[in-house]
């Protein structure tokens, strides 16, 4: 039985749809259904029904798929620990990181990585924590790198590097030019923050809490999607910003950001590694060993 059978079978549960499974698996859709159909045929079952909205898992399907995803799950293990004796490995990685992680940190390792492992194709999805958390549930990524811990029963969470939230300010802003600021200092200006469901802002809430500040005490004039929207709008406004200290290096140098002091603030964070519980694939936790040797 051709383990690419398999792939179809888990492409089209996956999807629940013939259409969406030929266009990842770069095959026509009357060749998935084909497969679909040789597999049922070989099986004596039928794996899904069909519908005029679609398709749907039958019983059988259901408890089929679990061992064609473990039955692929072994073949990969068999192929990786062949693999080794050569030091050569060849598959797919597929990592979800939060925006600073994603932006700012991994792109150099990942480069480091490919450069001695050609045989493995990377891609890297960027989104905020809640739905890089949501990405591995769904298991459409093998590992997270994202900010703070939400607890989620289904996932394990693990350190990999500390980073610090800056307050930041157009180098042309009012309180550029003093050496260190109050809370009331930064009050008196408008702020930008990251959107809702951000590792950032929810980080900075815990922060801002913990110093005494309250949501009304705020005059907030924007929530911005990334990390790079944050920092072009403070360079054009009066407002006050917090992002990661490793996302604007650049700007510090070049003279058009500035990072301001603040009286008893110190907002540390940690970056996290998120898996779900049990066993990770062999090429992800390759990956992992490989950034906890790099990762500053």
């Amino acid at each position: 039985m051709s383990d690419f059978r398999l792939k179809v079978l888990l492409e089209v549960k996956k999807y629940l749809n013939f259409s969406k499974a030929s266009e990842a698996l770069f095959i026509t859709q009357p060749a998935v259904s084909k497969h679909i159909k040789t597999l049922e045929d070989e099986l004596g079952v039928q794996l899904f029904e069909r519908t005029k909205q679609g398709v749907k898992l039958t019983l059988e399907g259901e408890k089929y798929s679990a061992f064609a995803e473990e039955i692929l799950n072994l073949y990969e293990e068999g192929k990786f620990v062949m693999n080794q004796v050569n030091n050569k490995y060849e598959g797919t990685l597929k990592i979800g990181a939060s925006t600073t992680i994603a932006q700012y940190i991994l792109p150099k390792i990942l480069a480091q990585f490919a450069s001695q492992h050609k045989g493995i194709e990377i891609t890297l999805f960027n989104n905020n924590t809640e739905e890089i958390e949501n990405l591995l549930i769904q298991k459409k990524i093998d590992v997270g790198f994202i900010e703070g811990v939400s607890g989620k029963p289904q996932l394990k969470y693990a350190e990999i590097g500390k980073d610090e939230l800056v307050c930041t300010v157009s180098t042309n802003h009012p309180l550029a030019e003093k050496n260190s600021c109050t809370i009331k200092d930064i009050l008196q200006f408008p702020w930008v923050f990251r959107e809702q469901g951000s590792g950032s802002l929810d980080i900075l809430n815990i922060y801002l809490k913990q110093s005494g500040v309250s949501k009304k005490d705020i005059h907030t004039e924007a929530y911005l999607g990334s990390t790079e929207s944050i920092k072009s709008y403070l360079k054009v406004s009066e407002c006050i910003g917090f992002v990661s200290i490793y996302s604007i290096t650049d700007e510090i140098l070049a003279g058009k950001l500035k990072i301001l002091d603040i009286d008893n603030l110190e907002m540390l964070r940690s970056f996290y590694s998120v898996e779900l519980h049990g066993s990770l694939k062999n090429i992800p936790n390759l990956f992992l060993k490989f950034l906890s040797n790099n990762i500053k």
